[in-house]
């Protein structure tokens, strides 16, 4: 089986996540692996990214020719390609916002198979998700106005003017944990980072940037960006992006 030695690392792994309570997300991970291993086939699981649940009868096509509809996993499964690559997926479900995303396949298996889309958003709303994988176990999403405030699970969670939210924090591994900003000031400067806290005491951890995070923004009711977190670099603070005067700048960087 190819996968078996995989999916012995994966156990042990996970052994003491599973004794933590958190069950669920490592259960489908086994079970997907399982799967891609006795059939052959991979599995792409969608969830909503402001509770963290999967999205049933959703329609998903794979590089515009085979269609599928997510059963009540949030999940499709389809014969895994002949050739490593890019697979264009577009996805569409009543009261989402209707995506198009890369997934990449990495010696016959996704890089990483979950992923968060945002429900329906108001055209001057801006919605940040991010997303990785069973660890590190508590990434944190940072959301800063200079002079102004800083969005977060440790500093404030609600914005007092009802102007931004951390919709969801999730400290058991993959998230998604979401914020949502409801009014960007054109003249102001805001920073967007993930700070590693498993890991918050070892600044030359590798584990941020091992953890396969993915950033996502939707704004003016679309999925605008995507950001991936680069690979192989030291640090337990990942700078995404930056909005100054009402433009996006990338600034993609661990440290």
């Amino acid at each position: 089986m190819r996968n078996l030695f995989y999916l012995i690392l994966l156990l042990f792994a996970t052994s003491n996540l599973f004794a933590q309570g958190n069950h669920e997300k490592y259960r489908d991970k086994f079970k997907d692996v399982i799967e891609e291993d006795e059939a052959g086939n991979l599995t792409l699981r969608f969830f909503n990214a402001l509770t963290g649940d999967p999205i049933p009868e959703a329609s998903v096509t794979i590089e515009n020719e085979n269609q599928f509809t997510t059963d009540a996993e949030g999940k499709i499964r389809f014969p895994a390609p002949e050739d490593d690559g890019f697979l264009m997926v577009h996805f569409e479900c009543p009261k989402y916002i209707t995506s198009d995303l890369k997934v990449e396949v990495i010696a016959g298996t996704f890089f990483f198979n979950r992923i968060s889309i945002s429900p329906e958003l108001d055209l001057k709303d801006i919605r940040i998700i991010l997303d990785w994988d069973q660890a590190p176990v508590d990434l944190d999403a940072h959301f800063m106005k200079d002079n102004g405030y800083h969005l977060s699970y440790h500093y404030t969670r609600v914005l007092e003017d009802g102007k931004g939210e951390l919709d969801r924090d999730d400290m058991d591994g993959y998230g998604p944990e979401t914020i949502t900003i409801h009014d960007i000031d054109d003249l102001g400067m805001y920073d967007y980072f993930v700070h590693d806290y498993t890991n918050r005491s070892n600044t030359s951890s590798n584990a941020l940037s091992d953890s396969k995070a993915t950033v996502k923004v939707y704004a003016e009711g679309r999925l605008l960006y995507v950001f991936q977190i680069p690979q192989g670099e030291p640090g337990s603070k990942w700078s995404v992006f930056r909005i100054s005067e009402g433009q996006f700048i990338e600034t993609n960087q661990v440290f």
